[in-house]
């Protein structure tokens, strides 16, 4: 039952490996324009190549075109910055919040164990004189005069 599970998971990949090469091919064309979404990238992987032409080479309605598209890439980039900004500055806010409720919470946990070690103090106190005190009724009734009268205490 062993074996063919792990000759199962072994030949996985080699099966994975050996398709045909027209299997990349056989994809539809939405999957393709989908995969295919940076047009610069296949410009380059097709051997194109940007060669920015003189303004002296444009037309006047190009030229205009162009300040308009540039103008608009500045305006987008200043956006993008403003956001970047007032987003970092919202997380560095957020930060400090987040440390301030951990230092307050690392507080509170360190009351918390000081006031269970005080509490532990206290019971094993108690348990201490609650023993002394049974011993005491215990020597008492067995009419050990010594020990019950040197177990009482004076009223304060």
């Amino acid at each position: 039952m062993v074996l063919p599970l792990a000759l199962a998971v072994l030949t996985a990949p080699a099966v994975a490996q050996t398709t045909t090469p027209g299997a990349a091919q056989a994809q539809t064309p939405s999957q393709a324009e989908t995969q295919s979404r940076d047009h610069v990238a296949d410009m380059l992987a097709k051997g194109e190549r940007y060669r920015r032409a003189p303004d002296s080479a444009q037309t006047p309605e190009e030229l205009r075109q162009t300040r308009a598209l540039n103008a608009e890439i500045v305006a987008q980039n200043d956006l993008a910055e403003n956001e970047d900004r007032a987003n970092q500055a919202a997380h560095a806010e957020a930060q400090q919040r987040w440390q301030e409720s951990e230092a307050e919470a690392q507080a509170a946990r360190e009351r918390h164990e000081a006031d269970l070690r005080a509490s532990a103090e206290a019971q094993a106190r108690y348990d201490r004189q609650m023993a002394d005190w049974r011993a005491t009724v215990a020597a008492c009734e067995r009419g050990d005069r010594a020990r019950c009268n040197a177990g009482r205490q004076t009223p304060n």
